[in-house]
């Protein structure tokens, strides 16, 4: 009897439909197959070597091997107080290099090696490296931390927090924490932290916080943060490094997410000035007889500074006050003749800054016509951030031109080392006049020229030898006038800090 066709149709449907099943069985089956086997972590660094340059964190799967499908990466360079954003890394067994560039080139073999060793990197878990310590003689701390995924911290708007000490001049020190609207009284103890022992995790409500640090068992104030605010669920960690600005706090806190690193200076912290004099005398500012009398104060006048008879070329001291707004006047030294009068300089707290004034040219049209009626001198100025680091393998160079000249609007620093001419070298800068540029150079000797361009033609208007070594600190070329030159110009290289 041959079997309806109807019959037939159902049959194929129900075998049809019990090879869907087991082939997405089989689909299900191999997705948790590799679930459970291809885990991964994370991997992070954080730099907290003071005197340290940038630092790259190198992960090596296998040190004998090129295979294609080895894990080997060179992350990107970390400078003092930054961390490296959570990167998912194959969990397993890894070698690691903490290096710095010491050359040109940021290649793993070109790298100069600080330290290696080997890590784990577990699955749902980071593992963070910390570099701390003087530079010549780095300690590296290796952390595994759980990752935190739990839904209620979002319902409860929690977010995660540990903390970690890497300052070594404190072995111990106490960390308290209280709400941004209230005070030290109210504060609750976090935990005495030890130096490189990282606390346990603490879930706490979002919202603004303030953190203070004491002592061991101490109640005087060492540092006392600026508000610190966590709107968001996530981890993070706050860690306790050495301060390297000017306030009087031995600490600033960085508080570490999983892709930025934010720093909070202690409230109320000094801030540190200097004022230089690049004035140079010009027929058209005929009050200006080579000197100048400086007067800095805040708004309520409570804290005053004056600096008299400071001469062309020259730096005045450099004077601490409270952080805050202030308000610059200058006077011409011989007849007090006002050439500035109540100029807007800020001062954050923990900030060290140095103000250059020096004299521009500026056309002027009376009536609008576009006809220049009069050219007249102004005294302007350049507000600089200092560089406060102390690095010892590199040094930041910070450039100002501040010679006017109306055909040459723009000068090229150029850095040529000893296998190189202008044309090849790879380190250069370009600035007009009173815009500062800087570069990180690592220690060498440097041919340094200064460029400028005349009618499509390019002039060497100053140049000089800077040999830079362990002891060179951070530094400013200044770009100036000098009518004792050939070129009209000289370049000279001064203490960012003050002699």
């Amino acid at each position: 009897m041959t079997p309806c066709n109807s019959c037939l149709v159902q049959k194929f449907r129900l075998t049809f439909k019990l090879f869907l099943i087991s082939f997405a069985a089989l689909i299900l089956a191999a997705c948790g197959s590799s679930d459970s086997e291809d885990g991964a972590g994370v991997v992070k660094f954080y730099n907290a070597s003071p005197n340290s340059p940038s630092v790259y964190l190198t992960l090596d799967e296998n040190l004998d091997s090129d295979e294609d499908d080895e894990f080997e990466q060179t992350f990107l360079s970390i400078g003092y107080g930054n961390a490296l954003k959570n990167v998912e890394v194959p969990d397993g067994q890894y070698f690691y290099e903490l290096a710095w560039k010491d050359g040109d080139s940021n290649e793993r073999s070109e790298l100069e090696i600080i330290a290696e060793s080997n890590l784990q990197i577990r699955n749902e878990s980071i593992t963070l490296v910390v570099l701390s310590n003087d530079i010549e003689t780095p300690e590296v701390t290796l952390f595994d931390i759980d990752i935190i995924d739990d839904e209620s911290d979002v319902d409860n708007d929690l977010f995660n927090l540990r903390f970690l000490n890497v300052s070594p001049e404190y072995a111990k020190i106490d960390l308290y924490m209280s709400k941004s609207d209230e005070t030290f009284n109210q504060a609750v103890l976090m935990g005495t932290l030890d130096y490189l022992s990282l606390t346990d995790n603490v879930k706490i409500k979002e919202d603004d916080y303030i953190f203070y640090i004491t002592a061991a068992g101490g109640s005087d104030i060492l540092f006392q943060s600026t508000e610190v605010s966590y709107q968001y669920n996530g981890q993070y960690i706050i860690t306790v490094r050495p301060n390297d600005g000017v306030s009087s706090s031995p600490f600033v806190i960085d508080n570490v997410g999983n892709t930025f690193v934010a720093t909070y200076q202690t409230v109320d912290a000094e801030a540190r000035f200097r004022i230089y004099n690049g004035l140079q005398e010009n027929e058209l500012m005929p009050a200006y007889t080579g000197a100048i009398d400086i007067t800095v104060e805040n708004g309520s006048a409570t804290t005053s500074v004056n600096i008299q008879d400071l001469s062309l070329g020259q730096f005045s001291a450099a004077f601490v006050v409270a952080q805050g707004d202030y308000s610059l006047s200058v006077h011409n030294a011989d007849d007090d003749v006002n050439l500035v009068n109540s100029q807007l300089f800020s001062l954050p707290e923990n900030t060290d800054r140095t103000v250059f004034f020096y004299i521009i040219e500026q056309d002027i049209d009376e009536d609008g016509d576009g006809e220049i009626e009069e050219t007249e001198a102004k005294l302007v100025s350049a507000i600089v951030e200092n560089s406060t680091r102390e690095r010892i393998y590199e040094h930041e160079v910070k450039m100002l031109n501040l010679a006017y000249n109306a055909d040459i609007t723009n000068v090229t620093f150029s850095f040529v080392k000893s296998d190189e001419v202008i044309e090849t070298a790879t380190l250069r800068r370009s600035t007009t006049i009173g815009k500062p540029q800087a570069l990180v150079l690592v220690n060498n000797t440097y041919n340094v020229y200064a460029i400028g361009k005349v009618d499509g033609v390019d002039y060497i208007l100053a140049s000089q030898l800077l040999t830079l070594d362990e002891t060179s600190g951070e530094l400013f070329l200044l770009f100036e006038s000098d009518v004792s030159s050939a070129t009209g110009y000289q370049m000279r290289f001064v203490p960012q800090g003050g002699e």
